[in-house]
């Protein structure tokens, strides 16, 4: 077996520990560096580098993505609620890896992500680290088994708190006071609505205030723009009613948001496009299962039954109701901790 591995190195505690850890356990490792053409400062790195005794190689993704930007902003002018960190999962991070592992004769990848892997039925399935508050595997819900079966994730047997003492404990107290990035990563704190305008001034100009109605139809108001909300939002709504009222529906060819009350949000049912499965066969009609969902709603795992599955979609029932749950948003499956794989989901009731 190959001891070669090279590991995506951000340059923060996570990614770097776990770069430690896979030298305390024999491999030759390289770091690789994402970056974009407007990224000035290499420092961080180049002490990284130096505090780790391996090569860091830096990759300028500029060009790369701009598919997920422009993804991002697809989504939000079809009224949808995109996941940027998953989309760049499947279509830049990982496959960027595998691309230079294959280039370096590396037989392994790496990152500081708080995941494990397992082998179940034939197939290299993901399973959930053990600091459940840090796991991201919700995240790399589309990765398919040829990727995972190559990962080493050094720090899925860890928790933050340990990963923290382990730095503190050898050359890397300086990263323990480094801001822990957040959200996603080309908004750089930017509310999302600042960067359509930003990226797409024009687009965005044409965007003009659009009508409020209720769930019966009757027009209760205005709104500045549909792309500027999503569902489960209430701020920013300008309603001739005094009560709470929610998004629940963003229609984007007629420029009109639906809103509902906070109940009316919790929906039983949800259909899902855009199915990946690690193992095709692990799912099936009737198969209850546990699902993740992220958003606005901030739903806890639950368990829910599929009542319907084709090649293209899946219906399921779920055990309790979920709040706010956004065309566009990840659905994702596991059984106990191993994820299963996901969908897209497409509209809930």
């Amino acid at each position: 077996m190959s001891k070669r591995v090279v590991i995506g190195l951000s340059g923060g505690i996570d990614s770097t520990i776990a770069a430690f850890l896979l030298k305390q356990q024999g491999f030759e490792v390289i770091g690789l560096h994402f970056t974009f053409s407007e990224e000035k400062q290499y420092e961080h790195i180049e002490i990284i580098s130096n505090q780790l005794g391996i090569p860091i190689h830096t990759y300028d993704i500029s060009a790369d993505f701009k598919i997920v930007k422009e993804h991002f902003v697809s989504e939000y002018f079809k009224g949808r609620t995109p996941s940027p960190c998953t989309f760049c999962n499947r279509v830049i991070k990982w496959s960027k890896l595998i691309e230079f592992a294959d280039q370096n004769n590396c037989e392994h990848i790496s990152s500081g992500h708080y995941i494990r892997k397992t082998e179940l039925n034939g197939y290299y399935h993901l399973q959930k680290g053990v600091d459940h508050i840090k796991d991201q595997s919700y995240f790399l819900w589309e990765l398919n088994s040829d990727i995972i079966s190559r990962m080493i994730n050094p720090l899925g047997d860890y928790t933050k708190k340990e990963v923290r003492e382990i730095a503190s404990r050898n050359v890397f107290a300086n990263l323990l006071k480094k801001k822990e990035s957040m959200g996603v990563c080309f908004l750089q704190n930017m509310d999302y609505r600042d960067f359509l305008k930003t990226y797409c001034p024009e687009k965005t100009r044409n965007i003009k205030k659009g009508l409020v109605k209720d769930e019966t139809g009757q027009i209760i108001g205005t709104h500045e723009g549909f792309i500027y909300y999503t569902v489960g939002q209430k701020r920013g709504l300008n309603l001739e009613i005094k009560r709470p009222a929610y998004v629940s529906k963003i229609n984007y060819e007629k420029n009109e948001l639906t809103v509902g009350l906070k109940k009316s949000l919790y929906n039983y049912h949800i259909k899902l496009e855009n199915i990946h499965l690690v193992n095709p066969m692990s799912i099936s009609k009737d198969t209850q299962l546990m699902i993740n969902i992220r958003g606005l709603g901030l739903n806890p795992e639950e368990p829910a039954i599929v009542k319907f599955i084709d090649k293209n979609s899946i219906e399921l029932e779920l055990i309790m109701p979920a709040w706010a749950v956004a065309p566009g948003q990840p659905v994702v499956f596991y059984k106990n901790d191993i994820l299963l794989g996901g969908g897209t989901a497409e509209e809930s009731w």
